[in-house]
């Protein structure tokens, strides 16, 4: 049994759109959980409507009060009764096969899938390039992926959006609650890679839509405006940041994940604790950054050279 977990929050323009890919599904959902977000416009009258004439089951439940993003997916997920739970965003447009190759996917006895996504502008039409491209996941990485390292990917960056993911439904107990500072689907993805083998499905199984409300986005950025936040960054703020988030992921793994996970997780954490005792003078750093690039902590865990370049430049 297949669960959508869909959340809603004043999605009016684009749910229609969303709702009827999932009635064009080769494989239809057996459950579509809403939780809407306290929305103000027509979205929950749209979802109303849509249960009345949808073939497949439709629970729909509405938060008195704005929960938020990872909050209102904690509870959509939990209210699932499917073994398997597809993730799903209110703006996106899901491919006839998608529920139909992960069905293939999980039948291999992965804990969890996902597939690349189609990057496309208000009106459906294609930008020119794949979320997977925009954040550069290489073949190299997908070749690790398939072999069972994903975790070893997301400590570098996060390459899987949450709406392209489902997983099994044992699984989920330890993916609740998405703390605040964790961005949902960066969660979700990385506490799943820690702690079952994922398939990846290498096609754009949905559209990615791209417009002004976006929470997070996919829009590709220029070389220059990448520069320009690095250079706004303050990096104490930064690092502390990054320290607390991947320290809860820790504790949360304790005594769930494999000890190899648990290394390489330490690792990640060491590499930046390192980073951020950097002296304050950037001619300074220069032994310690040649010394972090030697031992591969930027390689392993960080943007490469682009990281380096954050470390000796950026006060």
């Amino acid at each position: 049994m297949i669960s959508v977990a869909l959340c809603t929050c004043n999605g009016e323009d684009f749910l229609p759109a969303q709702l009827n890919s999932l009635l064009g599904q080769r494989r239809l959902p057996d459950e579509l959980v809403v939780c809407d977000d306290a929305s103000d416009d027509a979205t929950f009258a749209i979802l109303e409507a849509f249960a009345l004439r949808a073939p497949f089951v439709v629970n729909l439940y509405r938060n008195k009060k704005r929960m938020g993003i990872g909050a209102n997916f904690n509870r959509a997920i939990d209210l699932c009764s499917g073994e398997i739970i597809a993730v799903c965003d209110q703006d996106d447009v899901w491919m006839p096969e998608k529920l139909a190759r992960f069905t293939r996917a999980f039948a291999s006895g992965a804990g969890w899938v996902c597939c690349d996504a189609k990057v496309v502008d208000e009106m459906l039409c294609p930008l020119g390039y794949s979320l997977w491209e925009r954040v550069a996941f290489s073949s190299r990485e997908k070749k690790l992926a398939q072999q069972g390292r994903c975790f070893e990917i997301l400590l570098k960056h996060f390459v899987v959006a949450g709406a392209t993911l489902a997983f099994r439904a044992e699984l989920r107990k330890a993916l609740s609650p998405i703390p605040d500072d964790w961005q949902y689907d960066a969660w979700l993805s990385t506490m799943l890679a820690a702690t079952a083998r994922g398939a990846l499905v290498d096609a754009s199984l949905q559209c990615y839509r791209q417009h002004r409300r976006n929470a997070v986005g996919g829009t590709r950025r220029s070389f220059s405006s990448d520069i320009r936040a690095a250079f706004s960054l303050d990096r104490n703020a930064h690092y502390q940041h990054e320290l607390s988030r991947w320290s809860k992921l820790a504790g949360r793994l304790e005594g769930v994940a494999s000890a190899d996970i648990a290394d390489k997780l330490a690792n990640k954490i060491a590499h930046i604790r390192r980073r951020a005792g950097l002296p304050t003078n950037r001619l300074a750093r220069l032994p310690s950054v040649a010394a972090e690039t030697a031992r591969g902590g930027y390689f392993r865990y960080a943007r490469n050279w682009g990281s380096i370049a954050l470390d000796l430049l950026v006060k």
